[in-house]
């Protein structure tokens, strides 16, 4: 009877060879030809992307020559927009040339003073005429016409401002009675401020109006010479040109983007033949129906060595003021809690999920979600794969850690559980379920204060709970309460707010793992800690 066992077991030990052999061949093969159509590929992806670069050069020509074409309509219509604009450069030319006569007027220049004005009422029209037509730019033109209409927008403003002072120093100045009594001297004449009032406002409706009317013209002109232009390419033609060049743009991008995946796309396919021939072969004879049957026990223990441990991870970072204390070591509270997420991220099993979130204020209503990631499930056939990805973590974390302070007025770790409940109602059935709090557990908010009573009342801060609906739903979930320090507090107290956060994950379902001062990890490579006690046991 016992060589009859050995014999069975040394079978299965071929057969669980011979199932390693093929899957782990295969994945070297799959990884193999991926890595040559990636190299493959490369040349391709950087010709099209080159051209795309050129796609989008001409692209941009388009759109300046469709700026620079006649607008559509027919040669009259675009003939009496251009001679509308013309008069209307015109008339605001002639304008600014009479303010820049105003302006020298005192100065008494003389007939120098005209051929300033002249050129002064010339030269702005036609440089911002140029600048338009260098730039090509619809945009530029829209936002000079923005700013001038404002700037005349402002200086209407100001001109009823001076008008209404205007007004009122008429009403007041205006007497009602005039009486005339020689004996009697005159009273005081009221001293007269209103050009000190108004003269700074009429120094900014000059400015204003002078801007306005500058760009008003320049835009007219530069119109004007759109309008009036007979000859020129034809927009409609161009514009179907550019719809064509943004397809092709389009197309390409697809080509680079099925080039980049064709890798991945391969390994997908590999895998869905190799399978599906494992399915179709079990139909031959009854040697190859055994050596597929140990393929699959194979393929299937090696499936469940990876996904047994799955597990979603939730931790829960304290961010307020009352971790900042600092112990006998010189460290903060809230940078062990920090090294503790380091320590937990550096232990996880392949294929877990890990979600950081941040004990706020308010962390409920606006959560801080602060890391997320999830490792591959395949560890590795030497857990390389695995120290990769801890590795990776591990760098994210450190460069993500570095802006979190210890900022927040109030502790809201109920809010926090009820985000994490959220956050396990998305994960798949069948995966663990671990909750990590790294606080010192006082919550600290309008709803629920256990940090400024001298003994937590278990009792009553529970109906506190249940009134203001703050019970999470953690059915199912390991809760592992690290870094509970008691600074500042009593050791009653301390054993108090123990009490009642054991009442409060009874509550919802949660099993209460640990709730320690120090900090531990959680041993996620065992299903649960009551199962493992059961083993030693």
């Amino acid at each position: 009877m016992n060589k009859v066992r050995e014999e069975h077991h040394t079978g299965g030990e071929f057969g669980m060879d011979a199932a390693n052999h093929v899957d782990r061949h295969s994945a070297s093969y799959c990884a193999s030809e991926r890595q040559r159509i990636e190299t493959v590929n490369r040349p391709a992806i950087l010709a099209l992307r080159a051209r795309v670069g050129q796609l989008q050069d001409q692209a941009r020509d388009l759109e300046n020559r469709i700026y620079q074409a006649p607008p559509p309509g027919t040669v009259q219509a675009r003939r009496r927009k251009a001679i509308f604009r013309y008069a209307i450069a015109a008339l605001l030319t002639v304008a600014a040339f009479i303010f820049s006569v105003l302006a020298f007027d005192p100065y008494r220049l003389g007939w120098k003073a005209w051929l300033y004005c002249f050129g002064i009422a010339i030269v702005t029209p036609f440089l911002v005429d140029r600048i338009l037509e260098r730039w090509a730019s619809p945009r530029l033109v829209d936002v000079l016409a923005t700013v001038a209409g404002v700037a005349a927008v402002v200086s209407l403003i100001l001109l009823a401002e001076i008008r209404g002072d205007l007004l009122a120093q008429q009403v007041t100045n205006t007497p009602s009675a005039v009486i005339e009594n020689p004996g009697d001297a005159p009273p005081p004449a009221t001293e007269n401020t209103f050009y000190d009032r108004t003269v700074g406002l009429l120094r900014l409706v000059m400015a204003f109006l002078a801007f306005a009317i500058e760009i008003g013209a320049g835009i007219a002109l530069h119109e004007a010479g759109q309008w009036a232009s007979a000859n020129g390419e034809d927009g409609m033609a161009l514009r179907r040109e550019l719809a064509a060049v943004r397809e092709q743009m389009i197309a390409h991008g697809h080509e680079v983007w099925a080039l980049e995946n064709a890798g991945a796309a391969f390994e997908h396919e590999f895998w869905r033949n190799f399978y599906r021939s494992l399915l179709n072969g079990v139909k031959r004879g009854a040697l190859q129906k055994l050596l597929i049957f140990v393929l699959c026990l194979g393929i299937f223990a090696h499936g469940e060595t990876r996904t047994g441990n799955h597990a979603d991870i939730v931790v829960l970072l304290d961010l307020s003021q009352s971790v900042a204390v600092r112990g006998h070591d010189s460290r903060a509270e809230f940078e062990k809690n920090v090294q503790g997420v380091s320590g937990i991220l550096a232990a996880l099993p392949a294929g877990a999920k890990v979600t950081v979130i941040g004990i706020t204020d308010d962390s409920f209503a606006t959560p801080y979600i602060i890391f997320s990631a999830e490792l591959a499930d395949d560890e590795g056939y030497f857990k390389e794969r695995l120290a990769n990805g801890h590795a990776a973590l591990l760098r994210a974390w450190r460069e993500r850690s570095e802006r979190l302070t210890p900022s927040c007025a109030k502790t809201d770790i109920l809010g926090a559980l009820l985000v994490a409940s959220e956050v396990f109602h998305e994960s798949p059935g069948g995966r663990r379920k671990v909750l990590v709090v790294l606080s010192d557990m006082r919550q600290a908010t309008g709803a629920l204060d256990l940090e400024r009573q001298a003994i937590v009342q278990t009792p009553a801060a529970m109906r506190q709970v249940a009134g203001n609906k703050l019970m999470a739903d953690l059915g199912g979930v390991e809760v592992y309460a690290e870094g509970v320090d008691g600074a500042g507090e009593s050791v009653g107290y301390w054993q108090s707010l123990h009490d009642f956060w054991a009442a409060y994950f009874v509550q919802t379902g949660a099993t209460l793992a640990r709730y320690s001062a120090l900090r531990g990890v959680p041993e996620f490579e065992r299903s649960s800690p009551i199962a493992a006690d059961d083993h030693e046991q």
